[in-house]
């Protein structure tokens, strides 16, 4: 989209973000006062719905084949830079048994610079990005949804601008090195992005895609720029709540053909676990007729070095079926978590591919789970850029006792993980959900999208994700200035 449009159209959504701005939702933040890294229901899941859509949890990403390096084309540091500016109006409403009731609406601008390389064998180049945010509603209670200090106050701030991606760059042929504080996407870090802002994280990665079909990966990662914040933190695990000194991974995502992909990735929080990840993906037949994907998404943790989470030994896995007819497509999942302990991963990232991580995770100890979605491409009835996702999830027999037993002292740091209105975490729960999105097929807002969020889930009063209601609106604009 051309910036010189951007007065024309802004206003009109400014607008529409006000006028919904008492009915939004969101999956859910911590308290403003003394946020605790053990609400569950308020810091979780949504990790397969990103975006308004389903995330490709195997996360094999084809890497083309090259008749030359990518370094070798370069045209320079200045003629191959881009500046790009992505306008987010994000409004939110969330509804949580036992909890106040949160609103907010926040206007978020992501103004991002990528230079290119130059040229020669190694090619050197550096990323920057103004992140900015003006709050029309919200206050204290609303947590990340708005603004929030590591203290938990902060929530009366009006605007916050900081910079929440900076980095230094090489590249040799097609692998690209960065560190500073970035953006990556693998199956532990992915970041997630469901506020006006998203995290970023600080450390180093590598990308190479120097095989057709092969993407590798590297990364270590000591510190994130959580959302809502405006200054780097340390890493902590999602639902443990422990700090990490540092977290590393290392994998890849093959492409066999366009219809089967594997990814193989291990990882390490250091002083608390060694984590695995394999996922297999294959489709048979034409969607004009019937076309059939199956998925695998595996995931095994252990606790490693000092052990700072305790003792962890945990298998969780999902299994997909999907068919697709035309427009629509049909989707089981099954889900299952093998062990003692909950399946736990990185904050700030979405690093849960299984496929019923939806509204909440069903990532409770021996949990398991059902899915039945159905997502319609309206462009085959004459919407083009309009989708819709419904889906519906039933949790049972999670069962925490074994882990609430070890952790009864209620000043052990992981009493909050184990025990629920004063008993072990166990039960069963189910949510139902709904999201149409509709991008923009043309003209100068070619790109934007509307996306709005409905999910409803209910919980026994010992299970560890509260009962919620979310109604959330984002509208997307995003201008490619250069």
């Amino acid at each position: 989209m051309n910036i010189l449009a951007v007065a024309r159209h802004l206003a009109p959504l400014t607008a529409a973000v006000t006028i919904c701005a008492h009915a939004a939702n969101t999956d859910a933040a911590k308290p403003a006062a003394h946020p605790s890294p053990f609400s569950r229901s308020e810091e979780h899941g949504e990790h397969g719905i990103i975006d308004g859509d389903a995330i490709d949890q195997s996360h094999a990403a084809a890497a083309q084949p090259a008749a030359s390096s990518q370094q070798a084309d370069s045209k320079g540091l200045i003629a191959d830079s881009h500046l790009n500016w992505l306008l987010r109006s994000y409004t939110d409403h969330l509804e949580t048994q036992g909890a106040n009731t949160r609103n907010a609406s926040v206007l978020g601008s992501q103004l991002n610079f990528e230079s290119g390389f130059t040229t020669g064998a190694i090619g050197l180049g550096a990323d920057a990005g103004l992140f900015s945010a003006l709050k029309l509603n919200g206050g204290n209670g609303a947590g990340n949804m708005v603004h929030v200090d590591p203290a938990g106050g902060g929530s009366n701030q009006r605007a916050w601008t900081y910079f929440g991606l900076y980095d230094l760059k090489a590249r040799v042929s097609n692998t690209i090195v960065k560190y500073g504080a970035q953006i990556v996407h693998n199956p532990f870090l992915e970041p997630h992005d469901n506020r006006a802002l998203p995290p970023t994280f600080l450390g180093t990665s590598l990308i190479s895609t120097e095989i057709a079909g092969l993407s590798l990966a590297a990364g270590s990662f000591t510190k994130s720029q959580p959302r809502g914040q405006t200054h780097l933190q340390p890493l902590r695990t999602a639902y443990g709540g422990i700090q990490l000194d540092r977290f590393s991974y290392l994998g890849g995502d093959y492409a066999y053909s366009p219809d089967t992909k594997v990814s193989l990735y291990a990882s390490r929080a250091e002083n608390v676990w060694d984590q695995y990840y394999s996922a297999f993906s294959h489709s048979i037949g034409d969607a004009n007729t019937l076309r059939w994907t199956g998925q695998l998404n595996y995931y095994a943790t252990r606790n490693q070095g000092s052990s700072r989470q305790g003792s962890i030994n945990t298998n969780a896995y999902s299994l997909a079926l999907s068919a697709q007819h035309k427009a629509h497509t049909v989707l089981l999942a099954y889900q299952k978590i093998q062990g003692k302990q909950f399946f736990d991963y990185v904050g700030e990232g979405a690093g849960d591919f299984l496929s019923n991580s939806m509204n909440v995770d069903y990532n409770a100890p021996g949990e398991q789970s059902l899915q039945l979605r159905h997502t319609v491409d309206l462009g085959s009835y004459g919407v083009p850029g309009l989708k819709i996702m419904t889906w519906g999830v039933q949790g049972w027999g999670a069962d925490a006792s074994a882990s609430a037993a070890t952790n009864a002292d209620p000043a052990s740091s992981l009493y909050g993980l184990y025990w629920k209105n004063g008993a072990p975490v166990r039960g069963k729960h189910w949510e139902i959900g709904m999201i149409p999105t509709y991008v923009v097929q043309a003209g100068k807002l070619k790109g934007s999208s509307v996306n709005l969020t409905l999910m409803h889930h209910r919980a026994n009063a010992q299970y560890s994700d509260a009962g919620n209601t979310i109604y959330r609106l984002v509208l997307n604009m995003p201008m490619n200035i250069f």
